[in-house]
């Protein structure tokens, strides 16, 4: 049974981080060296381990320092090792080569963090659109990647996904949609609908209002 602990001051995992591990498990056998970047909890990580038939070395980072103190805790408590730093992207990991990449950083538009339960006590420096963390990592990452290396990557609707895209295609041979999943917009966001039209309309977000339901998206990516 996989257990995880959280923290005040640590990105809690949610139905996207599910979603990562399920697409990424299905589509792939992992081997070699992983590294879950933006770890948070360590739960990506941690849980692709604990399932995965055959096992691999991990890693882990995030920017944040408690974060650092919960992996190891989180992979004490399942018996699983991780090597883990803290440090922002991919900085601690100068002169290190992998073999997958599971970018679990975070994609967002920093003005629906703001409003979303997602993001208490946690910072988001992503942007208006949301893209700024995740192109950042798109345009460093191939330094970082062994030869045949593969990176996993989650794109949002709440982030400005064609910009993303667009930079993907042109830093990796092939892109390829894994997985991809439509939620209910939570709640705590309905008071805010017209700042959510606003963003729709300046291209930064996409949502979908259906009904009298309004839904968004995640869509799992694996480059390479």
């Amino acid at each position: 049974m996989f257990k995880i602990k959280t923290q005040k001051k640590v990105f809690v995992p949610t139905g996207t981080s599910d979603l990562l591990i399920n697409s990424i498990l299905t589509n792939s056998k992992l081997h070699g060296k992983v590294l879950d970047l933006g770890a948070g909890t360590g739960y990506v990580g941690l849980k692709l381990l604990k399932n995965s038939k055959k096992k691999f070395k991990l890693y882990a980072s995030d920017i944040s320092k408690a974060s650092n103190k919960i992996i190891k805790l989180n992979a004490k408590l399942n018996k699983l090792k991780v090597d883990v730093k803290s440090g922002n992207l991919l900085y601690p990991w100068k002169g290190y080569r992998f073999d997958y990449i599971i970018n679990d950083v975070s994609g967002v538009s920093e003005e629906i963090a703001n409003i979303s339960s997602w993001f208490n006590n946690v910072s988001c420096k992503s942007g208006k659109d949301g893209t700024k963390l995740t192109i950042q990592i798109l345009s460093q990452v191939q330094k970082y990647l062994s030869l045949n290396g593969i990176l996993f990557f989650p794109i949002l609707s709440f982030s400005k996904e064609k910009k993303i895209l667009k930079i993907a295609k042109k830093k990796f041979k092939k892109v390829k949609k894994i997985g991809s999943k439509e939620w209910m917009l939570p709640k705590e966001m309905i008071p805010h609908f017209k700042l959510l039209e606003k963003m729709k309309k300046k291209g930064y977000i996409n949502f979908r209002k259906k009904f009298g339901l309004i839904t968004w998206t995640t869509k799992i990516y694996m480059a390479y």
